[in-house]
């Protein structure tokens, strides 16, 4: 007889960085990058925004016009210099941050998005050491947020990185695209619960698909995931630091709108030839739907396989278990290898399924054909408890398909992997009722493009405060 304890309290989320909980409403967003230097005072600096760091409490009624959330490198910390924080406790991977081997084993950002190509964190001269993410409710609005990050830089001698070649010359989102990416496919639709574990201690199978919020959330006892830094040899000072914190793994994507929908114009009559009641338009999105495992609305292909459902742009309860052909949704779709749901994986026996929380805005102008001029893409931000078993794990699987018995070969991602990885064949199988699949060749076809990357510490607001007052 399994014998369950009074669970611990809840994290207080007054005292958690907001955007984990949150997918702010505001349509409005910038991406602030900046270097620490000798001279600079960085708990100045991050003491002058404090009043703007919005927490996960509930606001209300009283929706903030302004708003920020903080994240700091593991060079930028080290660059605080916060006498009761060892550094050398938190995980490896954030230490060395994602340029390091054994991240790029999941990541391979190799050809076009190799690191000597980023804009940022890609070697010393582009390095990151903190990131200000900063939503508005209007242009305005963002504007008079962006003077005051700015100003706060100014005094305090921070300098600010300026990746692109664009006015401005920041990372701002695209309030015109919405809740949709460059390709057109509607975004953020499903995320994990985020719950407290009930009853406790949770079991790995209470704990399934790595919903609570214990596998998310710094300094929580019974996490499937064994967050870190905590329980730390120095009395715990570094892991009380921690608690409450989190991790975004922060990407940069061009996506190449102009290529994926060349792309889609080449094969729409291979699948014409399989699916003649379809013309040239339908025949594009149906391709675009299985590519990503939902159509451009957001309905899932294993609810609606035949053409999208409004009913059900946001639907979420579906599984995988009874499509073991991919009859429904390919097993290289982008939604379907990102999530399996509750499809045979391998090695799933002792931890659960890796989840994370997405919070990507896109950014650039929308792309219009037919020369699809400017530089446009995704600003990703990818939560998580643990950078290597959440993060990562699912990134590998993008560029590798290995963690499913159901794929025949070692095949990627249909939109996000990078078709320069090695021993990876480059072609999507569509499986179709007739019994043999449509096979589709995606040699050359690199829809995306990594930009830049750098994993940050998202601190707790009580973190933040021992920050300032450094």
């Amino acid at each position: 007889m399994s014998v369950h304890v009074t669970p611990p309290p809840p994290p207080n989320l007054a005292n958690v960085q907001g955007f984990l909980y949150r997918g702010y409403a505001h349509p409005y967003s910038v991406h602030m990058l900046f270097q620490l230097e000798s001279n600079s005072k960085p708990g100045a600096f991050v003491g002058a925004l404090l009043h703007k760091v919005q927490s996960a409490a509930d606001w209300g009624d009283q929706k903030p016009r302004s708003l920020l959330n903080i994240g700091i490198t593991f060079s930028g910390l080290n660059a605080i210099h916060l006498s009761t924080v060892k550094t050398e406790y938190f995980p490896i991977e954030f230490c060395q941050g994602p340029t390091n081997y054994y991240s790029q084993q999941s990541l391979y950002d190799i050809g076009p998005s190799a690191p000597g190509n980023w804009t940022f964190g890609g070697n010393e001269k582009t390095r990151l050491d903190l990131v200000v993410h900063a939503y508005a409710l209007t242009g305005e609005d963002l504007e008079s947020i962006i003077t005051e990050i700015t100003a706060a830089a100014a005094a305090t001698h921070v300098k600010e990185l300026l990746p692109l070649a664009q006015e401005p010359r920041r990372y701002c989102g695209n309030p015109t695209l919405g809740d949709k990416i460059q390709f057109g496919y509607r975004d953020g639709i499903d995320q994990p619960d985020l719950n407290w574990p009930t009853p406790w201690p949770a079991t790995t199978k209470e704990n399934t698909n790595n919903q609570a919020a214990n596998n998310f959330l710094l300094g929580y006892p019974n996490s499937a995931l064994i967050p870190g830094p905590q329980d730390t040899p120095d009395g715990n000072a570094t892991g009380a630091f921690c608690k409450d914190g989190f991790y975004n793994a922060f990407r940069v994507f061009y996506q190449d709108v102009h290529l994926f929908e060349q792309f889609l114009s080449r094969n729409a009559p291979l699948v014409q030839q399989r699916l003649p009641q379809l013309d040239e338009t339908q025949a594009k999105e149906w391709l675009a739907a299985k590519i990503n495992g939902r159509w451009r609305d957001g309905s899932p292909l294993e609810l609606t396989p035949d053409a999208p459902n409004p009913a059900l742009e946001t639907a979420t309860q579906f599984s995988y278990s009874q499509d073991t052909q991919g009859l429904k949704c390919p097993f290289a779709a982008h939604t379907r290898v990102a999530n399996p749901r509750d499809e045979a994986i391998f090695t799933q026996t002792e931890n659960p399924l890796p989840r994370i929380v997405r919070r990507g805005v896109p950014y650039g102008p929308v792309p219009q054909p037919p020369d699809y001029k400017g530089e446009q893409g995704l600003i990703g931000i990818f939560l998580c408890g643990s950078i290597s078993q959440q993060f990562e794990k699912i990134y590998g699987w993008m560029n590798g398909n290995n963690m499913s018995p159901l794929f025949k070969f070692l095949s990627q991602d249909a939109l996000l992997a990078n078709r320069s990885v090695p021993q990876v064949v480059h072609r999507f199988e569509i499986p179709m009722s007739s019994g043999d699949s449509l096979v589709l060749d995606l040699t050359g076809y690199q829809f995306v493009v990594t930009r830049g990357s750098a994993y940050t510490f998202m601190p707790s607001l009580d973190a933040l405060q021992q920050i300032a007052e450094s």
